[in-house]
């Protein structure tokens, strides 16, 4: 027995395994079986020790045969055990054997229930326990120390490779290697495919393809289950593996990396290594932990590389902006420095007030050393007129001969301001030129819409023909065009370039350039306006020359009327008077200027109530002939007038004039007085000529009377002398009414249309004699009137009897009655001749008359009882006829009121 365990270390494992089976089965005188635990399966696995302990395919699963957990000396029991093969499950009455070693499970040995159990059989199963575990643990120890070969290279791979493709590759390589496989693949995510990037192996590729498409689902089943034993069988192993192609088992492990599933690492079959104990042939849970160990150090490498290279690219990163910080800080400091210049250039500018100066001092500044550093800078000036930019000027930088030593000016301004006073030398050019904007893309985007345009080498090719002018002038490729703008239009065009130096345009120098442009185009405004304000002072030099002319003048005419002047504010305070005012209120000047229109109520009295309505009404107030007790006996015309502001349009005060008419009231009393004793000689003669004719009548029919002794002639004279009384008792009647003074007619109700009727009715006979037709038309049969019935009727006979008289014959005398608002109207018309206007004009003066026989005393009378009434008369003539027309007012007149009949 000794011997043969001494020799057990000299031949193979599974050698020395099928020789102690042997002599088992001798000892029993039958087949002995021999069962390996699988321990991640919970089964024991059948093998054949004649073909190398290959499994059989029968197992017994510790979840059908439960009293398996707890055994685990090997005592020989006769036991009923469940055994499973592809046929099915069967149920055996054998002798049981636990084999283990130190309490660790090893396996079972299945003995018909029949065998004898001796010393010797038990000698032979102690020596099976001892070569399985030496087997194993020979197997384990070669197997651990080959692995920490590799593990030692995986470490030296994932440590030092600095690509991941090559770290996956390298990787996989020993992990094929350590797990002792045919093929091991690596699939890289690509959304919801995964593509072959890594196969690694011998033979025939067993995937299905490069390009594999696993649903979630699958991916979650891989990403649980991983190990798969006998996948031939399974759904998955068909999706990943081809038809013709037989895989025993295989693992999946995903290679996550940062919490993002990287892809699916895949080991397939484990290939059999000769002098290898194994208790099966197809991968384990050892084998997954491996990869998964595998795996998760891959994607801590592979972790740390995309790190390195963050961690590489950040430094190029912060390198880029270390270096970009250190320009854009030159940048600002020479933007700052720029800042400033500007700042002194825009102060240099506002302090002159001269247009070229401003220029000169622009170009100066955009130019100079000290200043913006460009190498040329071209004003072009905008005629808005013609639409041209006219060229003027152009400053080269470092090419000036000045009479001023920079370095003893401590302020870039003031320097500016004194090299601008300079004239023009050779290389400052007085350039000739013209360039239209209109239709020119370019320029309109300049001139019309204030914008800066940079010009590039490329932009003249594409833009020749629009640039060509401009080019011919500034002679380079690339230059800046910026407009000069005022608050409206654009004033100018600055064009700046580096010709000489050949210095790029960055966009701090458009920007710095635009503020520049900003700023002159505010400083050529100012000197607009400078000029401006000095020809409106001028102007309003003259106008305040002419207004004090004007003031002096009005005040010398004002102090030079006679007629007293007061100007009042509309608060009432006192702010003008002449010298005739003081003169009548018998108060200086200086008493009366800033003082109350109240405080000379005393002296005029209630006029000072009207001067606030003339400001209330806005219209001039008229008072003749009016007497202050203050004034004695003198008279004056009163003239309130509101004082407006032509601007404004609002009354700023109000003027008070008193005009003396003293002296022309006595002269107009006297001249009254004269009119009077001549229209009094002049109606003497008339009346004496009126009077004589009747007495010499009756003087000569009274001498008739006393020759003659018959009495009929006697009576016959008496009547003709009685009708010429009663003819010279109608003259003096007449003459005693014209001379008669106004008085109140008498008060008496009457119906207008009655009387003209009963009057019409009295000259119907005299109308037939002379072929005349009396023509009455009123719209109301009743027309009432209260007033003086005989004199208005004295007025209606009258007219009417004229009409008569003056019409041709067979003519039509038309009277029309017309009630009306505020009046009623009585007219007579009649054919006749037309009245000469000169006869019109005096045909109501007191004895005018066109009859050889009448006073002409007849209309002069039915004016003035027309007047008397309140009411008025006028005349017309013309081709249709002559008109007379009176009218009478409703509105009461003293008591005399016209109603309206109450019966219509």
């Amino acid at each position: 027995m000794v011997k043969l365990k001494r020799s057990s270390f000299e031949i193979s494992a599974d050698e020395l395994i099928k020789r102690i089976l042997w002599r088992i089965s001798s000892e029993v005188s039958s087949d002995a079986s021999l069962f390996i635990l699988e321990k991640y399966r919970d089964v024991f696995k059948e093998v054949d020790p004649k073909e190398g302990l290959s499994r059989t395919g029968r197992e017994i699963k510790l979840s059908g045969n439960d009293f398996l957990r707890k055994r685990t000396e090997n005592i020989i029991d006769e036991k009923n055990v469940i055994v499973s093969s592809h046929l099915g499950e069967r149920e055996e009455r054998v002798k049981l054997v636990c084999l283990s070693y130190s309490n660790e499970p090893l396996g079972l040995l299945l003995l018909s229930a029949s065998s004898e159990v001796n010393d010797s059989l038990k000698a032979w199963i102690k020596e099976l326990e001892l070569a399985l575990y030496y087997s194993l643990k020979r197997s384990t120890e070669e197997e651990g120390y080959r692995r920490l070969k590799l593990v030692s290279r995986l470490t030296s791979v994932l440590e030092t490779e600095t690509h991941s493709e090559e770290l996956i590759y390298k990787s996989l390589e020993i992990a094929r290697e350590m797990l002792r496989v045919r093929w091991i693949f690596f699939l890289e995510k690509f959304e919801t495919r995964f593509l072959l990037r890594a196969a690694i192996g011998e033979g025939t590729n067993p995937l299905r393809g490069i390009e594999i498409k696993i649903s979630e689902e699958q991916l979650d089943l891989l990403s649980q289950e991983r190990l798969f034993v006998s996948a031939r069988k399974s759904v998955i192993s068909s999706l990943i593996f081809k038809e013709e192609i037989s895989v025993g088992s295989f693992i999946t492990i995903p290679l996550t990396v940062e919490g993002t599933i990287l892809g699916l690492i895949i080991a397939a079959d484990r290939e059999e290594i000769e002098g290898e104990f194994r208790a099966y042939k197809h991968l384990d849970k050892e084998d997954l932990k491996m990869l998964d160990d595998i795996s998760r150090r891959m994607a801590v490498a592979i972790s740390k590389i995309k790190l390195t290279s963050r961690l590489e690219l950040e430094v190029r990163k912060l390198k880029q902006l270390g270096k970009k910080h250190e320009e854009l800080i030159s940048e600002q400091k020479e933007q700052l420095f720029k800042l400033s210049v500007l700042h002194k250039i825009t102060d240099a500018m506002k302090r002159s007030f001269d247009r070229e100066r401003v220029v000169r001092i622009l170009l100066l500044g955009a130019t100079d050393t000290s200043g913006l550093k460009f190498d040329r800078a071209t004003f072009f000036r905008v005629d808005a007129v013609r639409s041209l930019l006219v060229s003027e000027t152009r400053v080269t930088s470092g090419r000036r001969d000045s009479r001023h030593d920079k370095s003893v000016y401590s302020d870039l301004s003031r320097y500016l301001q004194d090299l601008s006073l300079e004239p023009y030398d050779s290389d400052d050019n007085r350039l000739v030129g013209s360039i239209p904007y209109p239709g020119n893309l370019i320029l309109e985007r300049v001139v019309l819409r204030k914008k800066m345009v940079h010009v590039t080498p490329e932009m003249l090719r594409l833009r020749v023909d629009e640039l060509a002018l401009m080019n011919r002038i500034i002679g380079t490729d690339e230059y800046l065009i910026a407009p000069i703008a005022g608050e409206e239009d654009v004033l100018g065009v600055l064009v700046v370039d580096n010709n000489d130096s050949g210095k790029k345009i960055s966009n701090a120098d458009m920007e710095i350039l635009g503020l520049l442009a900003d700023s002159t185009g505010v400083a050529l405004e100012l000197t607009e306006n400078y000029k401006r304000i000095l020809q409106m002072a001028e102007s309003l030099e003259k106008e305040r020359n002419l207004s004090n002319y004007y003031r002096k003048f009005v005040s010398s005419i004002l102090q030079s009327l006679e007629s007293a002047i007061i100007v009042c504010s509309v608060e009432g305070e006192i702010t003008e008077l002449n010298r005739t005012a003081e003169f009548l209120l018998d108060l200086s000047r200086e008493e009366l200027i800033g003082k109350s229109i109240e405080s000379i109520r005393t002296k005029l009295g209630s006029i000072i109530d009207l001067l606030s309505d003339a400001i209330r009404i806005g219209e001039t107030i008229t008072l003749t002939d009016q007497h202050f007790d203050a004034f004695g006996e003198k008279h004056f015309d009163v003239r309130i007038t509101p004082l407006r502001e032509e601007k404004r349009k609002r009354l700023s005060g109000v003027i008070l004039s008193l005009d003396d008419i003293t002296r022309r009231r006595k002269l107009e009393q006297e001249l009254k007085s004269r009119e009077k004793l001549a229209a009094l000689g002049e109606m003497s003669a008339k009346v004496a000529h009126e009077i004589r004719n009747p007495i010499t009548i009756i003087g000569g029919f009274v001498k008739r009377i006393l020759a003659s002794s018959d009495r009929e002639k006697t009576e016959e004279y008496a009547r003709i002398l009685m009708d010429e009384l009663q003819r010279l008792d109608g003259i003096v009647g007449e003459v005693l009414e014209i001379s008669r003074r106004k008085s109140k007619p008498s008060e008496e109700k009457f119906d207008l249309v009655s009387v003209t009727r009963e009057i019409l009715a009295g000259f119907e006979e005299k109308a037939s004699i002379e072929n005349v037709k009396l023509v009455l038309y009123a719209k109301e049969d009743r027309i009432e009137y209260y007033g003086d019935k005989d004199r208005i009727k004295q007025v209606i006979i009258n007219l009417v009897q004229n009409a008569i008289e003056a019409s041709d014959k067979g003519g039509q005398v038309l009277i029309t009655l017309e009630r009306k608002i505020d009046c009623v109207s009585f007219s007579v018309k009649n054919g006749g001749k037309t009245i000469p206007e000169e006869t019109l004009k005096r045909i109501f003066e007191p004895f005018f008359t066109t009859k050889t026989l009448g006073t002409g005393l007849g209309l002069s009378i039915c004016k003035k009882i027309v007047e008397e009434h309140g009411g008025e008369i006028h005349a017309s003539s013309g081709m249709e006829g002559t008109v007379f027309t009176f009218t009478l007012p409703t509105k009461k007149f003293g008591r005399f009121e016209l109603e309206k009949d109450t019966d219509s």
